[in-house]
C-alpha cells in the first residue's frame, strides 16, 4: 500500500504561478499548510502564494528569484515545472525563433529552475522534483510537432535526473496532462503558413485541438491530481491525469505502433 505524508510546514516553488494550471497548484500546495513561492512574469494577486517575478527563459532572472527564496527560507521540499507555452503549426514552416521560444521555456526554463534548486535539497537529504508535461510527450501530435518535443524532453530529462539524484534523497516525476481548459489555449502561437501546401490540415487540426482542451479539465483537478502524487512517500516517475488518460498510457505500451499512428492521423492528422 501506498504511504502518504503531510506536505504542511514545508517549502515548495511553483513556475507559471500566475494563472492556470501553476496557479491552482500553488493554491491547493498552500491549503495543504505548505509556504509557496509562485514564479511568473505576471503578478500573483494571492494572500496564500508569496509571488516572486521570474522569467524562467532567462538565467539572470531565475538565479535572482531561487535566490530571494533562500534568503527568506534555506531549504525547497518541492518544486514544481510548470511554467509552459505552445506553439502549432506545420513544421517545415515553423520559424527558428519560434522553435528556440518553445524550448527556452518548456524545456530550458524548467532545467534552470531545478539547477537553481538541487544545491538546497541535497544539503537538507531530499526534496522532490514535479515536471507538468502532457500525453503529447507519449503520443505526438501533428502540427505541434516542437510542443509535443518539448515535453518529451521533459520526461527523458526527469527520468535521468532522478537516476542521477538518488542517493542525494531527491525524487524526480512527470505529470502527464491531457485537455485542460486554461487560457494556453487562448496564448498559443498558431502559425497558419503552408495550411494551403497542406489542404487545410493545420486549421481543422489546431480548431479541433482547441475544441478539445475546452471540454477538457479543469486547472483544480489537476492541482488535487500534482497534490495528491507529491503527498506520496515515493514520487511516480510518471502518472497520467484522469481515469480515461490513465487508460489511453497503459494501451500505448499494448497496442502496435501502426495501431496508435492511425489513431493519431484520424484526430489531428
Amino acid at each position: 500500500m501506498q504511504q502518504y505524508h503531510r506536505l504542511s510546514s514545508q517549502t515548495a516553488v511553483v513556475t507559471g504561478a500566475s494563472q492556470g494550471i501553476g496557479r491552482a497548484i500553488a493554491e491547493q500546495l498552500a491549503k495543504e499548510g505548505m509556504r509557496v513561492f509562485g514564479l511568473s512574469r505576471t503578478a500573483v494577486q494571492s494572500d496564500r502564494i508569496q509571488w516572486i517575478p521570474c522569467d524562467v527563459a532567462q538565467e539572470g532572472s531565475v538565479q535572482a528569484a531561487f535566490a530571494e527564496v533562500f534568503r527568506q527560507t534555506q531549504r525547497v521540499d518541492i518544486l514544481v515545472n510548470n511554467a509552459g507555452m505552445g506553439i502549432a503549426g506545420a513544421a517545415e514552416f515553423t520559424p527558428d525563433g519560434d522553435m528556440q521560444r518553445q524550448f527556452q521555456v518548456n524545456v530550458f526554463g524548467a532545467v534552470r529552475c531545478t539547477q537553481a534548486a538541487l544545491p538546497a535539497m541535497r544539503r537538507q537529504g531530499g526534496g522532490k522534483i514535479l515536471f507538468i508535461s502532457s500525453l503529447a510527450s507519449v503520443f505526438p501530435i501533428a502540427f505541434q510537432s516542437f510542443y509535443s518535443m518539448s515535453k518529451a524532453a521533459l520526461d527523458s530529462f526527469s527520468t535521468a535526473l532522478g537516476i542521477e539524484c538518488k542517493p542525494f534523497g531527491i525524487q524526480t516525476g512527470t505529470l502527464l496532462l491531457g485537455d485542460v481548459n486554461t487560457g494556453f489555449t487562448q496564448s498559443r502561437k498558431k502559425g497558419m503558413a503552408g495550411d494551403e501546401v497542406y489542404r487545410g490540415r493545420i486549421g481543422r487540426s489546431i480548431e479541433k485541438m482547441e475544441r478539445d482542451e475546452q471540454k477538457g479539465m479543469r486547472p483544480e483537478q489537476v492541482a488535487g491530481a500534482a497534490c495528491r502524487l507529491l503527498s506520496k512517500r515515493r514520487l511516480p516517475t510518471r502518472r497520467a491525469v484522469g481515469a480515461a488518460n490513465g487508460i489511453l498510457f497503459f494501451l500505448n505500451r499494448i497496442l502496435p505502433s501502426r495501431t496508435v499512428l492511425w489513431v493519431l492521423e484520424k484526430l489531428y492528422g
